[in-house]
C-alpha cells in the first residue's frame, strides 16, 4: 500500500553579493512511519531564477550516499522510493539542494515497524496441582519498532484441544501464573502485542502434566422419572463429568436414593455412565435421589439439589386426540378434545395442561390446567380477529415433557372501535363543509366502509335529517357543497363484518347564503311529469329549474325560468319519459348578485319512475321458473321448425290390399296449429303475475331494468 506524508519546507536564500536570490524548495516528512513490506516515498525539488544554473539534488542516509539499486532508488524527479521497506530501512534520510554556491538541506526520520517477535525463552517453574508460572524473555530489538504494550499466553490440554488464552497487560511483565486442572497434560506459547498488532508466536512448550485430584466439580442436569410400564423403578440420567474435571483416572458414579420419608439413603455404584435405572422400588411413592461423582482418589462433590421422583408414573405418550375448536367467538375460543388412549397412559393422568398464546408473540403465553375427565375448556377475554395458537398436553406426576397436540385458530370479528380524529369544519366561502376521520385504532376485523348521517338546524330552529351515506372503507373524507347556513352534525360509524360500531360526533357551522335552496325533492309522477319541492330560508325574487341529461355531463338547460320565490313546489310537463335527468335549484337574486345554485339531485332521476312504483311486488322465484321455461320452449320450437323444414310435405300412405303387417308409424311433423298453441300458452304464463312489466319496462327506463337486474342477479 502506498503512503506518502508531504510537509512542504520553503527556504529563501539571498546572495551575499546580488540582489537576486535563489528559491530552494525540499519537500519531506520530518517522522513518518511505515510498516514493513510498504511503497515510500520521499519528495524533494529546487527553483532557481533563469541567470541561476548548476542546481541539483542529492539524498543521504546516516551521512551516506543513497545509491540507486533494485528496491531503494532516486527517479528523475529527485524522489527517493523505498518500496518493500524492511526493518533495516528505519534511519534519518537528509535531502540537500545545492545552487549557485548555496545548499540547504531537511532531515526525514523514517521509522519502519513490525508486530513483535516470539520471545527468546519460554519455561515453566513453579509447577503446582492446580497452576504453573510461565516465565518468558524478550532480547533488544525483538519489539520491531513499536513498543510492547501487553503478552498473550495460549496453552491447551489433552482433553480439551482448543487453544485458551490469557492476556497480561502489563508490558514489563515477564511472568504470569496460569490456573489448571489436576491430570491434565498442558502445553504453553507466549506472543508480544504492540501497536501493529499481535507478534510471532514462540514454540510450544514441553508438555506439563498436572497431579489427579478427587473430583471438583458434582454432575449437572440431574433428572428423574417414573415408567407406568414397569410401576417398581426409576430411570435417572444425568450430564457425565468432562474430561477436564474427571481430576484423575478411575471415573465413576455414586447414586444415592431414598423414600420421602425415610431417614437414610440407599448408594448404588453405577460406573462411568450418564444414566441408570433403579428398580425394586415401592409403587405410587415419592423418592429423593442425589449423584456424587468419584475416581481412583476418592468421592468428589454430589449435586447440590435432590431430586423428586415418583414410581409408577411417567409422562403420557400420546397427545389429547381429536383436538379441535367448538366455537369461536370474537373474544372466546371453545376446544374440545377425546383424551389419551389408555394404553399411551403410563401411570396415572391427572389431568391437561392448556397453553395458548398470540402468534405475534410467542414468548408470551398463559397456561390453564384442568382435571383428567374435562374434555372442554373456554378460553375468555381475547382479543378479535387475533390469530391463537393452542396446545394442549396430558399431565402425570413425572416432570418428563408429554406429546402435545396443537391447532392455530383466528378469533372472529367483533363491532369496531370509534373512528378516530373526527373533525369537521366550513371551507371554502362558507357554502361548503367537511368532515375527516381516521380508521378505529382497533378494527377487531376488516373495515368494509362508513355509515355518515348528517342532521342540520337552520338559524336556531330544530334539528332536521338531511341524508344517509355509506362510505367504502378507504374512504376517510366527506363534503357537502352549497349548503344554506345554519349547524351541520356529522355522526360516523365504522363497519367491518360485525356490524357498525359505536359513532362519534363532529359539527360544523357554515355561513352559507340564506336564499340557497336545501332539503329539494324532485320525484316523476308521470311519464311526462317531474314534482319538485324545495326549502330556502329567505325567499328570493325568483327561482329556476335546471336539467341536464343522465348521458350528457355537462349540458344544463333551462326548465321554468319564472317560477315566483315564494314558491316551495312545481311540477314540470312536457318531459321527455325515455330520458333520466339531474335536477338542480337556483335562486334568482337582485341585480349584480351572481344567482346561487343548489347541489344536483344525488342520482339521476327517471321521468318514468313512477311506472316502476306501480309494479308489484317482485317475486324471484317466479320469474326464475318462467325465464327457465321460455328458455326450453324457445329450444324445443326451433327443433321442431328445423324437423319440419328438413322432412318436406307429409305424404298419406296407400290403402292396405293384402294382410301383410303393418309398419311403424312415421313421426308426424309440428304443425302450425300446434306451434301457435304453445306460443299462446307461453305468454299466459308470462303475463300472470304482471311479470310483462318486468319484461318490457327496460325498453322505456334504463334504470329501472338495471335495479330489477340487481335484484334478481347481484350484481
Amino acid at each position: 500500500m502506498k503512503r506518502q506524508y508531504l510537509f512542504y519546507l520553503i527556504a529563501l536564500i539571498l546572495c551575499s553579493h546580488s540582489a537576486q536570490g535563489i528559491y530552494f524548495t525540499t519537500t519531506s516528512a520530518p517522522y513518518i512511519v511505515y510498516r514493513t513490506g510498504s511503497r515510500i516515498e520521499l519528495n524533494c525539488s529546487v527553483d532557481a531564477f533563469p541567470n541561476r544554473n548548476g542546481s541539483y539534488i542529492m539524498w543521504t542516509k546516516g551521512g551516506a550516499r543513497v545509491l540507486n539499486g533494485s528496491r531503494i532508488y532516486v527517479n528523475t524527479n529527485n524522489t527517493l522510493i523505498i518500496s518493500n521497506a524492511l526493518l533495516p530501512d528505519t534511519g534519518s534520510y537528509q535531502c540537500s539542494a545545492l545552487a549557485g554556491g548555496q545548499t540547504i538541506s531537511t532531515t526525514t526520520q523514517l521509522t519502519v515497524n513490525d508486530v513483535p517477535g516470539k520471545p527468546r525463552y519460554v519455561v515453566l517453574f513453579n509447577k503446582m496441582k492446580e497452576s504453573v508460572n510461565v516465565y518468558w524473555t524478550f532480547t533488544h530489538g525483538q519489539d520491531h519498532n513499536s513498543p510492547i504494550l501487553a503478552y498473550r499466553i495460549e496453552y491447551r490440554s489433552n482433553h480439551n484441544q482448543t487453544i485458551r488464552v490469557q492476556n497480561v497487560t502489563h508490558p514489563m511483565a515477564n511472568n504470569a501464573t496460569v490456573k489448571l486442572s489436576p491430570w491434565g497434560q498442558y502445553v504453553f506459547r507466549v506472543a508480544g502485542i504492540n501497536t501493529v498488532g499481535v507478534g510471532e508466536r514462540s514454540l510450544w512448550t514441553a508438555a506439563y502434566i498436572t497431579e489427579p485430584a478427587v473430583p471438583y466439580n458434582a454432575p449437572k442436569g440431574l433428572r428423574v422419572e417414573g415408567s407406568g410400564r414397569y410401576p417398581n423403578r426409576l430411570f435417572v440420567s444425568w450430564m457425565a463429568l468432562p474430561g477436564e474435571e474427571q481430576n484423575a483416572p478411575g471415573i465413576g458414579y455414586m447414586l444415592y436414593y431414598k423414600l420421602d420419608s425415610d431417614r437414610f439413603y440407599t448408594n448404588l455404584n453405577v460406573s462411568n455412565v450418564n444414566s441408570y435405572f433403579i428398580n425394586n422400588l415401592l409403587r405410587e411413592r415419592y423418592y429423593d435421589i442425589y449423584i456424587q461423582p468419584y475416581n481412583n482418589l476418592g468421592i468428589g462433590l454430589r449435586t447440590t439439589t435432590i431430586v423428586r421422583g415418583f414410581t409408577s408414573e411417567a409422562p403420557p405418550r400420546s397427545p389429547p386426540v381429536n383436538f379441535r375448536t367448538t366455537e369461536i367467538e370474537a373474544n372466546s375460543i371453545a376446544v374440545r378434545w377425546d383424551g389419551i388412549p389408555q394404553n399411551f397412559i403410563e401411570g396415572t393422568l391427572r389431568g391437561y395442561t392448556l397453553r395458548i398464546w398470540d402468534v405475534r408473540a410467542p414468548g408470551r403465553s398463559t397456561n390453564y390446567t384442568v382435571g383428567p375427565n374435562t374434555l372442554t375448556y373456554v378460553f375468555y377475554g381475547l382479543m378479535p380477529y387475533t390469530v391463537y395458537e393452542i396446545e394442549a398436553f396430558g399431565r402425570s406426576r413425572s416432570s418428563g415433557r408429554s406429546y402435545s397436540a396443537r391447532i392455530v385458530v383466528r378469533t372472529r370479528s367483533s363491532k369496531p372501535d370509534p373512528v378516530m380524529q373526527l373533525a369537521a369544519g366550513a371551507i371554502s366561502t362558507g357554502n361548503v363543509v367537511a368532515a375527516n376521520w381516521v380508521r378505529p385504532a382497533r378494527a377487531n376485523g376488516i373495515i368494509i366502509g362508513y355509515s355518515l348521517n348528517i342532521t342540520y338546524t337552520l338559524t336556531g330552529r330544530a334539528y332536521q335529517y338531511y341524508g344517509s351515506y355509506l362510505l367504502p372503507g378507504n374512504v376517510h373524507h366527506f363534503s357537502l357543497s352549497r349548503v344554506p347556513r345554519g349547524t351541520y352534525v356529522f355522526t360516523v360509524s365504522a363497519e367491518n363484518a360485525a356490524g357498525f360500531g359505536p359513532s362519534r360526533r363532529a359539527q360544523a357551522y357554515a355561513s352559507g347564503d340564506d336564499y340557497a335552496p336545501y332539503n329539494y325533492l324532485a320525484k316523476a309522477v308521470s311519464n311526462s311529469r317531474i314534482e319538485i319541492s324545495w326549502l330556502v330560508v329567505k325567499n328570493p325574487i325568483r327561482f329556476e329549474v335546471r336539467l341536464r341529461e343522465a348521458r350528457n355531463d355537462s349540458v344544463w338547460y333551462k326548465y321554468g325560468a319564472n317560477i315566483p320565490g315564494t314558491a316551495r313546489q312545481i311540477t314540470l310537463d312536457g318531459i321527455d319519459g325515455t330520458k333520466n335527468y339531474y335536477v338542480r335549484m337556483v335562486s334568482i337574486l337582485n341585480t349584480g348578485r351572481n344567482p346561487l345554485e343548489s347541489s344536483p339531485t344525488p342520482q339521476a332521476l327517471a321521468a318514468m319512475s313512477s311506472f316502476e312504483e306501480n309494479l308489484p311486488p317482485f317475486n324471484r322465484a317466479w320469474f326464475v321458473i318462467l325465464f327457465v321455461m321460455g328458455v326450453i320452449l324457445a329450444l324445443i320450437l326451433v327443433y321442431m321448425i328445423y324437423r319440419q323444414f328438413r322432412s318436406g310435405p307429409v305424404q298419406e300412405p296407400p290403402k292396405e290390399t293384402h294382410r301383410a303387417p303393418r309398419p311403424p308409424p312415421q313421426q308426424q311433423p309440428l304443425g302450425q296449429k300446434e306451434l301457435l298453441l304453445m306460443m299462446i300458452v307461453f305468454f299466459v304464463l308470462l303475463q300472470f303475475n304482471r311479470v310483462n312489466q318486468l319484461i318490457w319496462a327496460p325498453l322505456l327506463i334504463d334504470d329501472v331494468c338495471e335495479r330489477r337486474l340487481i335484484d334478481i342477479f347481484g350484481y
